[in-house]
């Protein structure tokens, strides 16, 4: 019995992997029974006995990847102080990982954007609650970079946000539609030109 729990656990885990590699490519909305079941040579119903239904699937598929977002990319740059080097290492690491070519790029809420009128209320509320969640922390992290002098007083980091984060989807786009392999350096380096903008001038010694 527990071998078969174990083998009917690792056969829905693999469901959801083959789930975010379709949602992160296609939208949530191409996340279907068929869908899954010809990219894991199952059954249709071998599927859908373990899923529920297709709205639970992508319910689980909204929070996996909600939590790998936080392992992959914020997470790690906690290592970096507070402030300017570690809004840096998030947004440097997320434009590469976008333009690695994997299929679990960290991309599926930008993705998810365009097919929102095929998820349901409640898969929508998660969509937003997690993508609130992500800009609640880096806002903070711009305000920190505030508080310690390294981005000017006078600037709106609710504006400097949706600039950063405009400039992610069209490093999305770039890689995606136009398969531009230069894209991560052409981003970073837009990025790194947008902050030089909005830095605090370091006073001469």
């Amino acid at each position: 019995m527990e071998a078969k729990t174990r083998k009917s656990e690792l056969t829905r885990a693999a469901i959801v992997e083959a789930g975010i590699d379709i949602a992160v490519r296609h939208g949530l909305g191409a996340v279907t029974v068929p869908s899954l079941a010809e990219k894991l040579k199952l059954s249709n119903s071998g599927v859908f006995s373990r899923i529920g239904s297709i709205e639970a699937l992508r319910i689980a598929l909204v929070d996996e990847y909600g939590k790998r977002f936080l392992a992959e990319i914020f997470f790690p740059a906690l290592k970096k102080p507070h402030g300017l080097e570690r809004l840096n290492a998030v947004i440097e690491m997320w434009i590469r990982k976008i333009c690695s070519g994997t299929g679990n790029s960290m991309a599926l809420f930008e993705v998810t954007a365009f097919s929102m009128d095929q998820a349901a209320q409640e898969t929508r509320d998660i969509l937003v609650g997690n993508v609130r969640g992500w800009r609640g922390l880096m806002m903070r992290t711009i305000m920190q970079a505030m508080a310690h002098g390294q981005l000017r007083e006078d600037i709106d980091p609710s504006v400097l946000l949706f600039e950063i984060h405009c400039l992610v989807l069209g490093a999305l786009y770039e890689y995606r539609i136009m398969n531009d392999a230069n894209t991560a350096d052409k981003a970073i380096a837009s990025y790194r030109a947008l902050i030089k903008r909005v830095s605090r001038p370091v006073k001469a010694a």
